[in-house]
């Protein structure tokens, strides 16, 4: 291998799945081509495109002047957006590897598992995010399901994808804890396991009674799990609704708490609520599966384990980078930030994930 400009590229080499030149191959990404000889090249015009800022102009030439390889703008873009497939199978199999993502369940059987969530970005020097991408994604293959980008001001709202379909566990974070969002998805006939904030929504128990759910945590031990059935009111109808918890380790709540004090807003930044010192004892998730409280919790760590990998994500992922607004071209920065953050999960070797708020 000659040398290259990528910092540590034979270290990312290192680190690729069994198959990976085959699979740019297979999946259209690597054709005949007198200009990229093997999946090795186009790999590095891949990282270089996505490390400098997403100018084909500027890749172009970095790859003439330092790796010997000659592509124009025009010829780079296509590279790039023909290798889409490639670099969700590389994500999903780096990650697989380094133990970020797991093998679905055998209770799961052949039910699609959705993860839901979004990312902002604010371009042009603005100090407001300007822009959100709402995804889904298969938890299990990062197939995308649906992705839409829009301004800022839509929120994150399960209501803003149509591709959900009868079957379907739904798995997102607080965000998306609502009461509406409960509904369109019950609306659907999709399961969910939702994150819940503290007061998300009133509860109440079997006789209408409004209760607080601290005193069915309150005597939960460490890494223990629980749920009960209760309700939510939407208006004068009671309607059925699982609270399921996980007691988190003491580590984990300090962890927690950190993360409280640092995001607070100004008049209570470094400092914590009783609620929220209660609350970050506990993960608590609202669900409409009525498997036990093992299960259900087993399935929405499953999402914690790739929590980093899509916190390093959203720190790299930048709209004001893309070169166009198309849907490709969306989908290939999609897949391109999140294939730079499965690698630099995979280097720095964090296999065990926990939840940190």
């Amino acid at each position: 291998m000659k040398n290259t400009i990528i910092p540590g590229f034979e270290k990312i080499l290192e680190n690729m799945p069994e198959g990976w030149e085959e699979q740019a191959r297979e999946t259209g990404a690597l054709t005949r081509s007198r200009k990229i000889k093997n999946a090795e090249d186009l790999l590095k015009v891949l990282l270089l495109y996505l490390t400098v800022g997403g100018s084909l102009g500027k890749t172009s030439a970095m790859l003439k002047l330092t790796e010997e390889i000659s592509l124009n703008k025009n010829a780079t873009r296509e590279r790039i957006i023909k290798s889409v497939s490639w670099m969700k199978w590389l994500c999903e199999n780096i990650c697989r590897n380094a133990g970020l993502i797991v093998s679905k369940p055998q209770w799961l059987e052949d039910r699609r598992i959705a993860l839901v969530d979004a990312t902002d970005e604010a371009i042009n020097g603005s100090t407001n995010a300007d822009y959100r991408l709402h995804y889904m994604m298969d938890l299990f293959t990062f197939d995308t399901i649906e992705m839409h980008l829009t301004e800022s001001r839509t929120g994150e709202k399960l209501s803003n994808f149509k591709q959900i379909k009868k079957g379907d566990i739904i798995i997102a974070d607080r965000a998306y804890g609502t009461i509406k969002s409960i509904e369109y998805a019950e609306s659907l006939n999709a399961d969910f396991i939702l994150r819940l904030k503290a007061k998300s929504f009133n509860l109440y128990d079997e006789n209408g009674t409004r209760i607080e759910l601290e005193s069915y945590l309150c005597d939960l031990e460490e890494n223990c799990t629980a749920c009960v059935d209760l309700f939510y009111k939407t208006g004068n109808q009671f309607i059925p609704i699982r609270i399921c918890a996980f007691a988190k380790t003491e580590q984990q709540r300090q962890k927690s708490l950190r993360h409280t004090k640092k995001s607070n807003s100004k008049e209570m930044r470094g400092k914590v609520s009783d609620l929220q010192a209660f609350y970050s004892k506990y993960v608590v998730v609202a669900t409409s599966l009525s498997h036990d409280s093992e299960k259900i919790m087993e399935l929405y760590k499953m999402r914690w384990q790739i929590e980093l990998l899509f916190k390093r994500f959203k720190s790299i992922f930048n709209f004001d980078e893309m070169n166009s607004r198309t849907d490709s071209s969306i989908r290939a920065w999609f897949y391109g930030k999140l294939l730079v953050a499965a690698i630099c999960e995979a280097l720095v070797n964090q296999g065990r994930f926990s939840p940190n708020s």
